[in-house]
């Protein structure tokens, strides 16, 4: 689940990432397994994370690392996970701050800053570390890579995803969403918008303008984003974002097969609208599936699909979440021993139960959390492996904090959502403004 936090990093102390140097001298000394075992990491390490909704499962995972006696234990404070980032940035700031700590679209501007340690050193001495890396979605090592350097640790990221009332479906003689395959398009989720749409009674599709669970995916399924590759523009104003736009804010206010953002605001929330039967299908976050399975009663027949495809391409904009180790810690072989331990195969295969998210492994990915045998309802989560593969990281720049960038372009994005200027306008404006917040920081 997104957890973005409202941190900037404009009043953080810089810090110095010199905890590597130390290492770097142990290495190299001789390639016989004897070394090895020599120095084969004891002691401590302190791990955060933020979600009240992970700690179970951390719990249970610490836990059972711990029972194993490798000689390093790891200590888990639940309770930081209520207001993290003003607790790690202010443990940081005094030198007192964990070893490892789970990180997420923060992660380019703090390692900018020098805030995280490389990992580089490590995963080139361990031959399972290496290994359990390259079995994961390529979308984490491009991601936590800051000038060659591997800056964080892949541990999961969520899918977002077309969620449907498969009751609603039949009744209107609509083939079900999950077995179309790439026929499940933009044409047809306009199409099945207008078919399932009973005005006063339910709305037939939904949408919504946040950028992680709504418009940009649609946008990446149309061939655009919102930086270029190279993150040095912004390239909102490109015509293949104005058309993907276009697109989802014409289903609000020319179709009105969707609702307004002043009409969603006055339901009672899109996950009780689905639930509820007043909203037919939509566009959410992964782990809205939770809500579902616990809220809804047994009564209620859904299942998921992708993003609509354009043109053969789904669109997966994810919070790719790692683990990443302070540049002050001492412990960063204490704490990597932790962290190669949670993408090991078995412990990646138990994160959609305990979790309920996408393993960063694609194995895990598509054996477990892709099967609703293994990982629990819908029916239909095979039918999310494209989106797994079409997965790209969340809009981010190297120095200046995603907080920064969208407070520019959501306030324009929603005015195109409720027809007060027109979306060329507003993502031309948004992309300007951006190109000149990254020439007056560099980037």
């Amino acid at each position: 689940m997104q957890q973005l936090g409202g941190h900037t990093g404009q009043t953080r102390r810089a810090m110095l990432a010199g905890a590597g140097a130390a290492m770097m001298a142990a290495c190299g000394q001789t390639e016989t397994a004897a070394p090895a075992a020599a120095t084969k990491a004891t002691g401590k390490a302190l791990f955060w994370q933020w979600g009240a909704v992970y700690v179970d499962g951390f719990q249970t995972l610490v836990n059972e690392f711990n029972e194993k006696k490798t000689g390093v234990t790891v200590e888990f404070d639940p309770g930081v996970s209520s207001g993290y980032w003003d607790k790690l940035t202010a443990a940081m700031a005094g030198n007192v701050g964990p070893d490892v700590f789970l990180m997420n679209t923060n992660a380019r501007t703090w390692a900018t800053q020098g805030q995280l340690r490389a990992v580089d050193d490590l995963v080139k001495k361990d031959k399972a570390a290496q290994d359990a890396s390259g079995a994961t979605l390529k979308a984490f090592k491009e991601w936590y890579d800051l000038g060659g350097k591997q800056m964080g640790w892949p541990w999961d990221y969520s899918t977002i995803l077309t969620m449907y009332n498969v009751g609603y479906l039949k009744e209107a003689g609509l083939k079900l969403p999950s077995e179309l395959g790439d026929k499940w398009d933009w044409n047809t989720f306009r199409d099945y918008g207008q078919k399932l749409n009973k005005p006063g009674q339910r709305w037939g599709t939904f949408s919504e303008a946040s950028y992680e669970t709504g418009w940009l995916n649609f946008v990446r399924a149309n061939g655009g984003d919102y930086f270029t590759e190279d993150r040095k523009r912004c390239i909102l104003g490109d015509p293949k974002c104005v058309e993907a736009m276009e697109y989802l804010v014409g289903l609000v206010q020319k179709d009105r097969y969707a609702p307004t953002r002043d009409e969603a605001s006055a339901a009672t929330g899109k996950v009780n609208m689905f639930i509820n039967g007043q909203l037919a299908m939509g566009t959410y976050g992964d782990w809205s599936m939770t809500d579902v399975v616990k809220k809804a009663s047994a009564n209620l027949e859904w299942d998921v699909a992708p993003i609509p495809f354009k043109n053969g391409k789904t669109g997966n904009s994810a919070n790719l979440r790692g683990l990443v180790i302070s540049s002050q810690s001492r412990n960063h072989e204490q704490a990597f021993e932790w962290m190669k331990f949670l993408l090991t195969k078995p412990v990646q295969d138990r994160v959609p139960k305990l979790f309920g998210e996408v393993p960063a492994r694609l194995d895990s990915a598509n054996e477990v959390y892709a099967s609703a045998d293994k990982a629990g309802p819908p029916k239909g989560r095979a039918s999310l492996k494209p989106a797994i593969a079409a997965t790209k990281a969340l809009p981010a720049l190297d120095k200046i904090p995603p907080a920064d960038f969208h407070g520019i372009s959501t306030p324009l994005i929603n005015d195109a959502w409720d027809g007060k200027i027109s979306v060329r306008e507003a993502l031309t404006k948004a992309q300007n403004e951006i190109n000149a917040l990254i020439q007056q920081r560099g980037g």
